[in-house]
């Protein structure tokens, strides 16, 4: 029997400046909503209420822009250190209750709910797993850290994401394939190249 997931939560980090983008990334224009919307409905259509999004440059534009309701929303103060201090704020915030954290990004225009999907299935059989996106020759995030790792995750540091967790323990490692888990937004070229190749409006 598979695991139940209701005791998963999803952390959206969103805190960071978009300072090669120009303005705050977050907000860009995709699928007729902000990205960081996009991954707030994505999450919440599989894990519901059970959704932490960590803010922290632009944090109240952002407040100002989306609707934000039905999701915990954490400003990190520390935002400027780097993602890690946002994954360790996810984290700390975290019910002691949790048995597993997805932690997802804002910027993965690609990423759709059919993908966390794989990702959930993928822990609910092997509960003890790292459970992440497998992309080229690498992995990263999307990925899910069941509650054994919380510990590792609050000792990451500076510009260092989750995914020196992944590589740490390859023993406990399901990688799942998503492709689409590779393209990102760091610029606004990077932004413009995918909209004309996806033909969609901001």
């Amino acid at each position: 029997m598979n695991t139940s997931i209701d005791k998963v939560y999803a952390i959206i980090v969103a805190a960071g400046e978009s300072k090669r983008v120009g303005k705050p990334k977050q907000l860009l224009g995709w699928q007729n909503r902000p990205l960081l919307k996009l991954a707030i409905d994505n999450a919440r259509l599989l894990l519901g209420e059970r959704v932490i999004v960590v803010l922290g440059a632009h944090a109240e534009s952002i407040q100002s822009a989306i609707n934000l309701a039905g999701v915990t929303v954490i400003v990190n103060p520390d935002w400027r250190e780097g993602i890690a201090s946002s994954i360790r704020t996810g984290v700390r915030n975290l019910p002691a209750s949790a048995a597993a954290a997805l932690i997802l990004l804002c910027d993965q225009p690609l990423i759709a709910p059919a993908h966390i999907r794989k990702l959930l299935s993928g822990w609910q059989n092997e509960p003890a797993c790292l459970v992440a996106s497998q992309y080229k020759d690498s992995v990263g995030v999307p990925a899910l850290f069941p509650a054994e790792f919380f510990g590792h995750l609050l000792k990451l540091e500076g510009n260092r994401g989750a995914k020196r967790v992944l590589l740490a323990y390859p023993q406990s490692l399901l990688k799942i394939p998503l492709p689409e888990a590779e393209i990102d937004i760091d610029t606004m070229g990077d932004f413009d190249r995918l909209k004309g190749q996806h033909s969609v409006e901001e």
